[in-house]
């Protein structure tokens, strides 16, 4: 089952849907797009933790009676000063994966006047909780070096497909593929927040084979670790899915990017709805 860990999907609680009609049109693209799963994942900041649960099943019920075949689990996206506000009680809400390997998404900071990262994961790993890094292909505050100590220390990176589009730029682009091809552990995610920025993970792996990443690495970024790691834990993406090589020759999907390229360029030309969080 394709899982998206990092979607903007409830409607009016943050830079996501207004509403419900574009909650449900965004859900739609997401089905289009091949996901059978999404954990939501709101701005912490924005929304009253205890609610979470509560709204995600509301809007799976919507869904349900719009005929959009879509599983939806809550959770939340932690920004670095989320984590000092929250007690434990409230992080445990918005952690997945089995007892024994509980864990948050963290983003990487996209603003200056914000906690460093890797004193905020730091503080999460002391109460007990594993990282996802959530798009540090679009922090410009975070040093590759920061990024190399946090998987030392057993965090896992969420690349945003849309970085790899082009939605956020070329130097997010670049840095993403970078990452790709370094062999730290990695996943994707579509970081979508409307219709204007919707679910990409299929363009976005096309761009990672016409870059020249494994095919193997590409699928375990985009189908497999995001499912594993939503049941197993962080773990999972540093076993032998998550250890896949992430160079390669071009498999049979990479010559049939030639051929789709246009696809990857357009969506390219989607832009951030609002300021880019």
């Amino acid at each position: 089952m394709r899982t998206e860990l990092h979607f903007h999907l409830l409607p009016g609680v943050d830079d996501g849907p207004a509403d419900d009609r574009e909650a449900i049109e965004l859900a739609r693209l997401a089905v289009e797009d091949g996901t059978r799963r999404i954990v939501t994942t709101p701005h912490v900041r924005l929304v009253d933790v205890e609610a979470v649960a509560g709204m995600t099943d509301r809007l799976g019920a919507l869904l349900g009676e719009a005929g959009v075949d879509l599983e939806l689990r809550p959770g939340g996206e932690l920004s670095p000063d989320d984590v000092g506000v929250l007690d434990d009680v409230q992080l445990e809400r918005l952690a997945h994966g089995p007892p024994d390997s509980r864990w948050l998404l963290l983003e990487a900071p996209l603003f200056s006047r914000t906690r460093a990262l890797d004193s905020a994961a730091e503080e999460l790993h002391d109460r007990g909780f594993e990282v996802l890094i959530g798009h540090p292909e679009r922090s410009p505050n975070t040093p590759d070096s920061a990024i190399r100590g946090l998987v030392a220390d057993g965090a896992v990176l969420q690349l945003n497909a849309s970085s790899l589009t082009g939605a956020h730029g070329g130097e997010a682009r670049r840095r993403a593929v970078a990452l790709a091809r370094s062999g730290l552990p990695f996943l994707l995610a579509s970081d979508a927040h409307s219709p204007a920025r919707p679910p990409q993970l299929t363009p976005a792996a096309r761009v990672l084979i016409a870059a020249g990443i494994a095919e193997d690495a590409v699928s375990a970024a985009v189908d497999l670790l995001p499912e594993a790691i939503l049941s197993d834990g962080l773990g999972a993406a540093r076993g032998p899915r998550g250890a896949a090589a992430a160079h390669g020759g071009r498999s049979r999907l990479g010559q049939r990017e030639r051929a789709a390229s246009p696809l990857a360029r357009a969506a390219e030309v989607f832009l951030d709805r609002r300021r880019g969080t």
